[in-house]
């Protein structure tokens, strides 16, 4: 075939493959979720693997549906556990007075508006006035009620969602080759054992990455949830708060920037009877501070640089420039991406220095 015609076809083919990957994109992304499920759970479909019934192991199929059946037992507690303590904080907030709020900020809104004022020609700048328009509507009776509702309308999409990603991984699980056969064709015959290799390395690294981000979610959950509880917040409104850092943490330096302001404006909107903005925002801040230094010092180091084995800078630069490629998406998938590119680099591109340099620990 003339090489033009050949990279005509190439060009029309992934043309072709990223329209369908776009217009399937729900499908692809279930299928995504259940490698990665697929990815964390495969140790301990080893571990079952390894059990002995009257003298036999116990078979792939077996072992594969204890570990689904144990994933889907961990997710079911985590959200009968959250979710009541969600919708009660979203009851909770719905009644929330407002001028509750401004009352309990009175000396530090006046402070403000004297600072302020100085700067503005006409001097009739009101803090209270700007949280009643700005926060007011949010706790609109009638808005938040709209929003339940539309929760409710995506029930039966994440009904049909979990079962097709828990259908999809349990294939996964009890084939773990599967998926990298799927991509494998995707490739040449010439390139088949290069395409193996890279993917075997992959998995091993995303495995620990994976597992990583999960105990930093459950530590800082803890670590987060018990302080808060002890400087006067209210157990679930606590535990709210712990698990909105938590999860916003899986985005690497924005997040827990990101977390730390939500959780601020959910504890001030739901003060205990009697206390202090100051009493409760001030040993917050210093917790959610001392925290974030632990993890950033401590965990994270670990997960991002000895789980996928890269210098913590190498890591720093490889995320600045995911989230101004992709914003915060880009962000929160540049680790396993540029994980997966190292390695395929490492198996096709390894004549080329940097790419040795960058590889090296793989």
């Amino acid at each position: 075939m003339n090489p033009i015609y050949r990279w005509i076809a190439a060009g029309a083919g992934l043309l072709a493959a990223g329209f369908l990957v776009w217009y399937f994109q729900t499908i692809v992304f279930y299928i995504l979720i259940a490698a990665v499920l697929s990815l964390m759970g495969k140790p301990l479909v080893t571990a079952f693997g390894h059990l002995r019934i009257r003298g036999r192991h116990i078979p792939r199929w077996l072992a594969a549906m204890a570990t689904l059946i144990v994933m889907l037992v961990v997710i079911y507690i985590l959200a009968r556990w959250l979710i009541p303590v969600v919708l009660q904080q979203i009851n909770q907030l719905a009644s929330f007075d407002i001028d509750r709020l401004t009352a309990a900020l009175g000396e530090p809104m006046r402070q403000i508006e004297t600072y302020i004022n100085t700067f503005l020609p006409d001097n009739n700048f009101s803090a209270r006035a700007y949280l009643d328009t700005r926060l007011a509507p949010l706790f609109d009776s009638v808005n938040l009620g709209q929003s339940i509702t539309s929760v409710t309308v995506w029930v039966v999409d994440l009904a049909i969602a979990l079962f097709s990603i828990s259908f999809i991984t349990y294939f996964f699980l009890k084939d773990d080759r599967l998926f990298f056969e799927s991509v494998v064709l995707f490739f040449p015959s010439k390139y088949e054992a290069n395409i193996r290799r890279a993917l075997d390395s992959t998995t091993t690294l995303l495995v620990r990455y994976f597992i990583g981000i999960c105990i930093e979610m459950l530590i800082k959950l803890i670590c987060i949830t018990v302080p808060l509880y002890l400087i006067g917040l209210e157990f679930n409104t606590a535990v709210v708060i712990g698990a909105i850092t938590a999860v916003l943490n899986v985005i690497p330096y924005i997040g827990p920037l990101i977390g730390g302001i939500l959780g601020c404006i959910i504890a001030l909107l739901s003060l205990p009877a009697g206390a202090t903005p100051g009493a409760i925002i001030f040993p917050m801040v210093i917790i959610l501070v001392v925290f974030q230094l632990i993890d950033n010092i401590i965990l994270q180091p670990y997960i991002y640089s000895s789980s996928v084995k890269a210098h913590p800078l190498e890591i720093f630069l490889v995320i600045l420039m995911a989230g101004y490629i992709a914003g915060v998406t880009g962000m929160l998938f540049a680790i396993p991406a540029y994980t997966v590119i190292r390695v395929f680099a490492k198996e096709f591109f390894n004549h080329f220095r940097v790419v040795q340099k960058l590889t090296e620990n793989i």
